[in-house]
């Protein structure tokens, strides 16, 4: 006991080690401090696959009314989005084959609670499949689902989309274990 009130009480210290001790106290403090600045931050497996930065995202570059240009012949698809906020664009496409549409599909891009995901609703579907983003920069965006139980999810399912703008062209890759479709859009705008 008699050591521990020794400990708080510094009258028992000289002035001259007072110096010492206090010019060592501010080294290991200065030290400390500096301690992880050249540093590169540490991530898990899964921020360093997520690829995702903190800077605020924008994909206005996928705003307006977009034709593909790799349909099959006798079909034309037609894309276009819209922006509802910084953190909401909505789209919808469609396809149609001598005059009738054959394929409608409305998309969305969200943030909500600090992610992003992109989801597809086919017509007639009441659930739409949801895909979490993995990567996006200025330019491009790649989304992800590896859950088993998605809506439609068979063996040569997509289950990775891709966008990505290039020379004011819209590109786009839906893949899957056996799948890869590639589609091509120029714009249509007025």
């Amino acid at each position: 006991m008699e050591d521990l009130e020794l400990f708080w009480d510094c009258s028992y210290v000289k002035p001259k080690n007072m110096k010492k001790t206090f010019i060592l106290l501010i080294g290991i403090l200065v030290f400390s401090c500096n301690q992880g600045k050249n540093e590169k931050p540490k991530t898990t497996a899964t921020e360093s696959t997520a690829k995702i930065t903190k800077t605020e995202a924008n994909f206005d570059w996928l705003l307006g009314k977009w034709k593909r240009s790799n349909e099959e012949a006798g079909k034309e698809t037609f894309a276009s989005w819209d922006k509802k906020s910084n953190t909401d664009y909505v789209g919808f496409s469609y396809t149609t084959q001598k005059g009738d549409t054959v394929y409608e599909q409305n998309f969305r891009l969200v943030k909500l609670n600090n992610d992003w995901s992109f989801t597809i609703a086919l017509k007639g579907e009441t659930t739409p499949s949801s895909f979490k983003m993995i990567s996006y920069n200025e330019r491009e965006f790649t989304c992800e689902n590896n859950d088993l139980d998605y809506p439609n999810r068979e063996a040569d399912s997509p289950n990775k989309i891709k966008y990505w703008i290039n020379n004011d062209n819209l590109y786009a890759t839906i893949s899957g274990e056996k799948i890869e479709l590639q589609f091509e859009y120029v714009s249509i705008n007025e």
